[in-house]
């Protein structure tokens, strides 16, 4: 039984659903409107830590994730994944 959302649960017309609970077509309209949200938060992001805000923010130590930062992700210096 679902009571709140959670990570696990998308609110589908005023009710939460927990995500195996539902059909391929509905999950993946709902993902795509989560990237798409996540995309525009970093766009909001990146644009606060640019100029003047930017640098307010980083002399008070906050850095606001924006998707540029380089991640490695297993990966060796030539590209190849260091996991088999």
């Amino acid at each position: 039984m679902v009571t709140k959302g959670g990570i696990n649960t998308v609110k589908i017309n005023g009710e939460y659903v927990h995500i195996t609970d539902l059909d391929s077509q509905t999950l993946c309209a709902e993902w795509t409107k989560r990237q798409s949200e996540l995309n525009e938060l970093y766009a909001i992001n990146a644009k606060a830590n640019e100029g003047w805000r930017g640098m307010l923010l980083k002399l008070i130590g906050i850095k606001l994730p924006d998707k540029r930062v380089i991640k490695l992700g297993g990966m060796d210096s030539k590209g190849e994944s260091i996991y088999s």
